[in-house]
């Protein structure tokens, strides 16, 4: 997976995935004048349902920053903490906020981006796209200082964070300004009556914008197929606090697949529209899109697609509002609303679990590409795309199968590997890693590799936190299997009993550890020699367990 895009110049350093502007973008100027005013005095919350265009307008402004050469334009998708801690850490490496040769943890790296826009935030703008929960987002809002920051959310309680800047549903004229101006048709009344029926939201008014321009049907005939179409069993709702969607989005959304569909006759569109839908509810880089179709996932059965046609399925997608770019195009996101739909539409085909698996695949062969030193940007997306998948995968009707829970609990244990091999976020990994040993323990027993590994990393996490205590049952089950395994003189059973041996010491149980740094010190010397670098290496920990041992005795009397 790529990094979050960044550009930077001399004077400018540009962030994040700023959405491109849509097909149908209306510029809704008095909004953006109340904007202005009130970004004067930040934060500035954008508040409204889903679908009233919201996160447009924040990229409306966005754009307009960078047009006006501000230093810093930074975009961060807030939904969750995942992608709220990627997206702060991007702008704490972009800005050169960590020390040479260090990086700070997630959660560290937010401060520092708050602290660094406190002091000097003059010509600099961050945006939280997205934000579910204020007390996830507040630690990391400038309380003071020039920087301008923006919030989008659909959330009442967001509006507390800022100053609240309601956007509605369009007015009569918006509506009309652009259905007429993506179709090209004059009839008025016919685009008023497609207004009235989709309750002015632009969401739904942009994707019924999209068909009819594209498909060369009339207002008349595209409310006929409208008011035809049952959506009743696609508004599953997956969260039983999530409003319900608005009239009309379903249905708007089931004609904009069917249109893109029969555009289509591979099957391409629908299969990258599934795809995205099952992911993160931030983006989707192009390039994990990409690798689905050349490895065959994408459409099932070994079809190979071409990037190119991946990328034709893209523009049709687009064309029909169906999903967005990000500005540098290598990001697509689809609204939520949308996702909802078309995840919904697949629980009621029985179809979620098969996409559940395309997309577990697709996440498996984009982390296989992971460099040897893994990226902190790449690995943070990661986790977010399993996070994503796990949520929607397990939130609908039907059950997704044990193939697809198994599946995403190997890639939890994958990105909780890369996590602690970075080194910067281990209170991060032990909220991941508690659970997971749990689920992988039951799914795939404890001698599963991954079960091993997840335990393994847990146990260090924990350790480098300073819960040695914690770390060592952990330590010991690791033991136990690798011995049940590959018995006691495997370099992975040498590794583990020297971990359990330093894991007792580092808790005051060194009587404990002389017995396995014996046991180590032995299987060395017999299979590589008194002085091979192991075996020394085994005697100094064994010498250092026997000192401390003798000065516990000696203070003990």
């Amino acid at each position: 997976m790529e990094a979050p895009a960044l550009t930077t110049t001399d004077e400018q350093l540009v962030v994040g995935d700023i959405p491109a502007p849509p097909p149908g973008l209306q510029p809704r100027p008095a909004l953006l004048a109340q904007l202005n005013r009130a970004s004067q005095k930040p934060p500035v919350v954008l508040t409204g349902i889903w679908g009233a265009g919201k996160t447009q307008l924040a990229a409306t402004y966005a754009r307009a920053r960078l047009a006006d050469s501000w230093r810093l334009v930074a975009w961060i998708n807030a939904r969750n903490s995942e992608t709220l801690l990627a997206g702060l850490a991007a702008v704490a490496e972009a800005a050169g906020l960590s020390a040479v040769g260090s990086r700070p943890g997630p959660a560290d790296a937010g401060q520092a981006v708050r602290e660094w826009l406190e002091a000097d935030g003059s010509f600099r703008l961050l945006v939280f796209d997205d934000v579910e929960d204020p007390g996830l987002l507040q630690p990391f809002v400038p309380a003071a200082g020039e920087a301008r920051v923006l919030i989008t959310s659909a959330r009442d309680s967001v509006a507390e964070l800022g100053t609240s800047v309601p956007v509605g549903v369009f007015s009569a004229e918006e509506a009309l300004a652009l259905l007429g101006g993506r179709t090209g048709l004059a009839d008025e009344d016919g685009a008023l009556a497609v207004a009235v029926q989709l309750g002015y939201l632009p969401l739904a008014l942009d994707q019924a914008a999209g068909m009819i321009a594209k498909q060369h049907v009339g207002y008349a005939a595209y409310l006929a197929k409208l008011r035809a179409l049952s959506a009743e069993d696609h508004l599953v709702r997956e969260d039983e606090e999530e409003e319900p969607s608005p009239s009309g989005v379903a249905e708007a959304v089931l004609l904009a697949m069917e249109a893109a569909s029969l555009a289509d006759r591979l099957g391409v569109s629908v299969a990258v529209m599934e795809l995205v839908a099952m992911l993160s509810p931030a983006v989707v880089h192009r390039d994990l899109l990409h690798s689905a179709g050349q490895a065959g996932t994408l459409l099932g059965g070994g079809r190979r697609v071409g990037a190119s046609m991946v990328d034709q399925a893209l523009e049709r997608l687009n064309e029909r509002s169906l999903l967005g770019f990000s500005l540098d195009g290598q990001a697509v996101s689809v609204h939520r609303l949308a996702a909802r739909v078309i995840r919904a539409g697949l629980a009621q085909q029985g179809r979620l679990g098969p996409a559940g698996q395309v997309a577990a695949s697709a996440v498996e062969g984009s982390v296989a590409a992971l460099p040897e030193h893994p990226d902190h940007a790449a690995v943070m997306d990661m986790l977010a795309q399993v996070a994503a998948l796990a949520e929607n995968a397990g939130t609908a009707t039907d059950d997704v199968g044990e193939q697809v829970t198994t599946m995403l609990a190997r890639l939890r244990s994958l990105a909780l590997n890369h996590l602690v091999e970075l080194g910067d976020a281990m209170p991060h990994a032990i909220a991941i890693g508690e659970p997971l040993s749990a689920d992988l323990d039951r799914l795939l027993g404890p001698d599963d590799p991954d079960t091993i590994r997840a335990r393994n990393d847990l146990a260090r996490a924990y350790r480098e936190t300073g819960r040695v205590a914690d770390a060592v049952p952990l330590v010991e089950q690791v033991l136990a299997a690798r011995e049940r395994l590959f018995g006691a003189d495997d370099p992975r059973t040498l590794a583990s009993r020297n971990n359990l041996a330093s894991a007792y010491r580092a808790s005051g149980r060194a009587a404990d550890a002389i017995g396995l740094f014996e046991e180590n010190l032995a299987a060395c010397e017999r299979l590589f020699g008194a002085d091979h670098p192991k075996t020394l290496a085994s005697q100094h920990s064994l010498d250092l367990a026997w000192r401390e041992f003798a000065q516990a005795e000696n203070e003990g009397r």
